[in-house]
C-alpha cells in the first residue's frame, strides 16, 4: 500500500459534520450539503490514493449496493415533482452513500488520524460548551466516536478509562427515556466487560451471539408481519405505553411500543403503491396518516407522507426496496463475519458482535443520516472489512488504540 503522507481535509470535515449533526444552529441545509459533498469527494480521493487491500474481493459486496443506490437516485430525479421532493432526494442520496466510508476507514492510518484529531478537538469542545447546550437525549449524536473507543476500555490508560466510563454513564443516565442512546452506550460497555470475561467465552458462544443478531430480528419480523407475535406490543404490555402528541415527537420509555404503527404504515404504503422490491426512491417517503400532515398541509405538497422514520432499515426499504435492504444487510453481515471468524484479536471478534448488534438494532432505531453517529458506525464496519485490522493481535490492537491519545506515534506520518 502507498505510504499515507496526508489525507487532505477528511478529519476536519468530520469535525464540522459533528457540529452539524446535532442541529445546533451552526448551519443550514445548504451548508450541510456542501459539507457532505466535500466529505464524499475527500473519501473518493483517499480511496483512489490509498485503497489497495489484499482482500479486495471482500469488498465486492459493496459494489452491487452502490450501483443499486445510484439507480434509485436516478429514478428519483424522474419521480420527484416539487421542491421538497428534490430536496429529499439530495439528502437521501447522501444518507444512502454512507457505505463508501468502508473504503477509507479500513485503512488503519486514516482512521487513526481521523479519530486522533476528533478526540483532540471535538471532545474538549463537548466538555466546555455542548454539555450545557445540547438536549440530553442528543449526546450520542455528538460524541458517537466515544461508542467505538468505549469497546476498548480495558486497553485504555486509567485517565482515559475514567473519562470514557463517565461519558458512557452520561449517555445512559442523562435522559433514560432516550432509549437509543441508553442501549448503545450499554452495549458498548458490555463489549468491554465481555473482554474481561473472555477466558469464559468460547468461539462457539461468539458464533452463536453473532448469528442470533441476524436470525432473531428476521424471525420476529416475520412473526410480526404475519400477526402471530408482536415483540413491540409484548414489551408495551409490561406496563409502558406511548402517547402520540400530534408532532414528530413521542412520549416514550424504554419499553414503550412506538414502532408497530411505523411498520404498519411502511408496509401498507409499499403494498398499496407496488414498490416492495424496487423502492419508492429517496425522493419519496411512505404514506403516513400519523406524521404526514406536516408535509401535506404545512409544506403544501398534498402528500400525506413521512420521508424518513427512526428505524434505519425501514428507510432503506422505502427508498430502495427489499433489494436494497438485502444488499445493505449483506454489507453488515460480511463485515461482522470477517471480524468474528477471520481475525487474530479478541477485540476484533467482539467488535464483530457489536456490528451484528447494530444491524439488529437498525430494526428498532438507528436512523440513517449523514451524521457523525452513522459515520462512526461505518468506521466499525470498515474495521471488520480491513484485513490489516484483522491481522493485528491483541498487543498490536492495544498499541493502535492507545496511540490515538498520545502526542506522537509511529502510526502517523508527516
Amino acid at each position: 500500500m502507498a505510504e499515507i503522507r496526508q489525507i487532505g481535509y477528511l478529519p476536519v470535515l468530520i469535525l464540522l459534520i459533528t457540529v452539524i449533526s446535532v442541529h445546533t444552529g451552526f448551519g443550514n441545509t445548504t451548508i450541510y450539503w456542501m459539507l457532505a459533498f466535500a466529505t464524499i469527494v475527500s473519501v473518493l480521493w483517499n480511496k483512489w490514493m490509498y485503497f489497495d487491500p489484499g482482500n479486495r474481493k471482500d469488498y465486492y459486496i459493496i459494489v452491487p449496493y452502490l450501483v443499486w443506490m445510484i439507480i434509485g437516485v436516478i429514478r428519483g430525479v424522474f419521480v420527484a415533482e416539487n421542491y421538497w421532493e428534490y430536496k429529499q432526494l439530495i439528502s437521501g442520496a447522501f444518507c444512502l452513500s454512507l457505505p463508501i466510508f468502508v473504503y477509507v476507514f479500513s485503512i488503519p492510518e486514516i482512521l487513526h488520524r481521523t479519530l486522533k484529531i476528533w478526540f483532540k478537538i471535538a471532545l474538549p469542545l463537548f466538555a466546555v460548551f455542548f454539555i450545557w447546550y445540547l438536549r440530553r437525549d442528543f449526546y450520542h449524536y455528538y460524541i458517537a466516536p466515544v461508542l467505538l473507543i468505549a469497546c476498548f476500555l480495558p486497553i485504555l490508560t486509567k485517565k482515559w478509562r475514567i473519562i470514557f466510563i463517565l461519558l458512557l454513564l452520561l449517555m445512559m443516565f442523562a435522559d433514560f427515556g432516550a432509549r437509543s442512546q441508553v442501549i448503545k452506550a450499554a452495549i458498548a460497555l458490555l463489549v468491554s466487560v465481555a473482554y474481561l470475561l473472555s477466558k469464559y467465552i468460547t468461539p462457539r458462544i461468539l458464533n452463536l451471539a453473532h448469528w442470533l443478531c441476524y436470525i432473531v430480528p428476521i424471525i420476529l419480523l416475520v412473526l410480526g408481519i404475519s400477526g402471530v407475535f408482536n415483540p413491540f406490543r409484548a414489551m408495551a404490555d409490561t406496563g409502558a405505553d406511548y402517547e402520540y402528541t400530534g408532532s414528530e415527537e413521542l412520549e416514550e420509555d424504554l419499553s414503550g411500543d412506538t414502532r408497530t404503527f411505523i411498520y404498519e404504515e411502511v408496509i401498507r404504503s409499499a403494498l398499496r403503491h407496488h414498490y416492495v422490491w424496487q423502492g419508492r426512491t429517496p425522493a419519496r417517503g411512505n404514506d403516513s396518516w400519523a406524521f404526514g400532515a406536516y408535509q401535506a398541509e404545512e409544506l403544501r405538497t398534498a402528500r400525506y407522507e413521512r420521508w424518513a422514520n427512526e428505524l434505519c432499515h425501514t428507510n432503506i426499504f422505502t427508498w430502495l426496496g427489499l433489494i436494497g435492504v438485502i444488499l445493505y444487510g449483506l454489507i453488515y453481515l460480511r463485515s461482522s463475519y470477517l471480524a468474528v471468524y477471520r481475525s487474530n484479536s479478541i477485540w476484533m471478534k467482539l467488535l464483530g458482535i457489536f456490528i451484528a448488534f447494530r444491524w439488529a438494532f437498525g430494526w428498532i432505531e438507528d436512523m440513517n443520516d449523514f451524521d457523525i453517529m452513522n459515520i462512526t458506525l461505518w468506521m466499525m464496519i470498515a474495521m471488520g472489512y480491513s484485513e490489516r485490522f484483522r491481522q493485528m493481535n491483541d498487543t498490536e490492537m492495544k498499541e493502535w488504540v492507545l496511540s490515538i491519545f498520545t502526542k506522537k506515534t509511529q502510526n502517523e506520518n508527516a
